[in-house]
């Protein structure tokens, strides 16, 4: 099995986005198990063996026994957060340990924020029309309870400028205006918002700023403090590739006495202590356990390699089925920075036929999808991972123009 110092000597060799010898030793440290080629990873990532033997390791551990003053477990609280791995956490991320929340995934995160800040009748939130259903479902519920005001910034369809995109939301802002959300990546066509000009837009207007950064973390390079939002929320499990039902929840220091907890904290916590929003009550700790395993496993790829290695598995097969005839590339892929995912469609064939198509006859995992708020704007999604090989995305390349060619 590789280890850390491994993928370190690898790394030092050279670390190219195209160095399949680096790449293929990263590859070996995640050994994936599907029983197909897997290009659809924006759920969740194949969590690296390190990771999936930590949590193996705890699981009886932490089911057979008040654990809280034992090792391994005695320093992580009831909800398994610790000061150690929320400082991991904010140093990755480039904010203060003060400032981030163990979650257990970003529905978390999200939930907490949408309902915990103060809104009441007539004020409005500014959301998009690419936001997911869940966000949305919870802001549609306090429109019911609370009588506040949902508006949807209608942003460009995969392929649109900042000042587009500026303009969506300026549009809707009025001096009611509360609160402005959005995915930081839409997740079907990996358009990255301009979250550092929304931030700035929304503080020179006194206007809350929250981001869903689902695919955000571990996939493109950030800094939360260089963002500039009030808060953002995600899983560890998607582009960290740690433990299902891990996550964090970010709020600016100065903001976090403004947001209930969605739980009363039990100890009394002080309002302006980030550490209210993880009184959840017990969780498994064998999961938060392993956090610091995923980071270690991040920290020695580096995520600008990273984030350039998933860059060039998309250039892989946007590159040759964008000279097709017949398809239509829907993601920008001159935006920068750019993300590992992208979307398409193919003149002449349903997308869930043309995808029904790859699974049943090269056994390849593509996604026909249709945008929540308004399925007039669909395509097929194609998100590989550290975990595929150029191998299968060069594959799966050939499979679409076997298709294609059909007629």
């Amino acid at each position: 099995m590789f280890s850390k110092n491994d993928i370190a000597e690898a790394r030092a060799l050279k670390n190219a986005p195209d160095d399949e010898t680096y790449w293929s030793t990263v590859r070996a440290l995640m050994q994936p198990m599907y029983t197909h080629t897997q290009l659809v990873n924006t759920r969740r990532g194949a969590a690296p063996v390190q990771v999936r033997e930590r949590v193996k390791s705890l699981v009886d551990l932490s089911l057979s026994y008040e654990l809280d003053e034992y090792e391994p477990f005695r320093e992580l609280k009831e909800s398994g957060s610790s000061i150690r791995i929320r400082r991991s956490l904010a140093d990755y991320f480039g904010a203060g340990a003060d400032e981030i929340a163990l979650t257990r995934n970003t529905m978390e995160g999200i939930a907490t924020i949408l309902n915990g800040i103060p809104l009441k009748a007539g004020d409005e939130v500014i959301a998009t029309n690419f936001c997911y259903d869940s966000n949305l479902a919870i802001l549609r519920q306090r429109a019911r309870r609370d009588g506040i005001v949902v508006k949807l910034a209608n942003l460009p369809f995969g392929r649109g400028s900042d000042e587009d995109v500026i303009a969506a939301f300026e549009a809707q802002i009025s001096e009611r205006t509360r609160l402005i959300t959005y995915p930081h990546i839409v997740a079907r066509t990996g358009q990255v918002l301009p979250a550092v000009k929304l931030s700035n837009l929304a503080r020179a207007k006194g206007i809350f700023h929250f981001i869903d950064g689902a695919h955000s973390a571990g996939h493109i390079s950030l800094g939360l403090g260089e963002l500039g939002c009030d808060a953002f929320a995600t899983s560890l499990h998607k582009w960290m590739f740690g433990p299902r039902g891990t996550g964090f929840l970010y709020v600016r220091r100065e903001r976090i006495a403004d947001i209930w907890p969605l739980w009363a904290s039990w100890s009394n916590k002080p309002v302006d202590s980030i550490e209210k929003f993880e009184e959840v009550g017990t969780v498994f700790k064998a999961l938060p356990a392993a956090i610091p395993d995923a980071l270690d496993f991040n920290l020695a790829i580096g995520q600008e390699e990273k984030s350039a290695r998933l860059r060039y598995l998309r250039e892989r097969w946007v590159a040759p089925l964008s000279a097709h005839e017949r398809v239509r590339i829907l993601t920008d892929i001159q935006a920068k920075p750019g993300t590992g995912f992208g979307a398409f469609t193919v003149d002449g064939l349903e997308n869930k036929a043309f995808t029904k198509l790859l699974f049943d006859e090269f056994k390849i995992h593509v996604l026909a999808f249709e945008m929540e708020e308004d399925p007039s704007l669909k395509g097929i999604h194609v998100s590989p991972s550290l975990s595929n090989s150029i191998e299968e995305v060069d594959r799966f390349v050939e499979a679409a123009f076997t298709i294609l060619d059909r007629g």
